[in-house]
């Protein structure tokens, strides 16, 4: 113990005196202002992902979804942060928007993809054309930003991407079969991207929700019967908020967090992992 204590008083006064940020590797440049990028932008955790990066000093936020001028009125509400429109489904529009983000600033210190959608119905009622779309909005997403984000990051020195799986990607449960394959795609690029590119000094991680309350499942969140159920699934007794997992998104983006990488931080509130207590009377 008495070493430990040694140590942290040492990086303390290291920290306090400058010595401790003058290189942070995994990061483009730890003397400029970080620059971030988030896809899905204006969505429930995007737009509370965007107000917690707006609020770091002298960062540079660029928000990306496809309707620009929910983006504008994000913008608007946060005090800052420059509409870029693109459809993330688009390779070729994802990969002009970061090479012209990378050109402005010089650099792409993290990038974020809050894209998604969830489905809950059993494999045999769900069509093929749904399952394409479920693949392509979730994992076919996570691919495009990947491809380009890394392609800039190699030749600015480095940088974070969090992309979104989820807890039933990780644990079985019935009805989940489409959103469960394609998030457990999202989980399973991010750990090979994050082998491939670690000598680039670029960091590759995941965060895992449980139930969140966005737009996307009000089917869930807004009936109180399924609310309810959905409550008592999750240990700590209550369904998320988007700014929760938007915490851990900025947790992982941030260039202090530099030694973390191919790791998916469950915030689920014990879905994934801790069995509910049940109380009989």
């Amino acid at each position: 113990m008495a070493l430990l204590r040694g140590a942290l008083s040492a990086y303390r006064a290291a920290q306090s005196s400058g010595a401790a940020t003058t290189s942070l590797r995994g990061f483009a440049s730890s003397s400029e202002p970080p620059v971030y990028l988030v896809f899905g932008a204006a969505g429930g955790i995007g737009s509370e992902l965007s107000k917690i990066l707006q609020a770091q000093p002298d960062a540079k936020l660029i928000l990306s979804g496809r309707t620009e001028s929910k983006l504008k009125e994000l913008s608007d509400s946060i005090g800052g942060g420059t509409p870029m429109p693109a459809d993330v489904l688009n390779a070729k529009e994802v990969e002009e928007l970061i090479q012209q983000v990378s050109k402005e600033h010089g650099k792409l210190d993290g990038v974020a993809n809050c894209v998604g959608s969830f489905q809950v119905k059993p494999g045999h009622l769900v069509t093929p054309e749904e399952f394409d779309e479920v693949l392509s909005l979730n994992l076919k997403s996570a691919f495009n930003i990947l491809r380009s984000s890394v392609k800039n990051m190699m030749k600015t020195g480095g940088g974070s991407i969090v992309f979104t799986t989820s807890a039933v990607a990780h644990h079985g449960y019935a009805n989940h079969e489409a959103i469960s394959a394609a998030k457990a795609g999202v989980g399973g690029l991010m750990m090979s991207a994050a082998a491939t590119y670690a000598k680039s000094q670029i960091r590759c991680n995941c965060v895992a929700p449980g139930l969140i309350a966005t737009p996307g499942t009000k089917r869930f969140t807004q009936n109180d019967a399924a609310r309810s159920t959905s409550e008592k699934m999750h240990a700590l007794g209550r369904i998320g908020d988007p700014a929760d997992v938007a915490r851990a998104m900025s947790f992982l983006l941030h260039p202090d967090n530099n030694f973390i990488t191919g790791q998916i931080l469950g915030v689920d509130g014990g879905l994934a992992n801790v069995a509910p207590l049940t109380v009989s009377k």
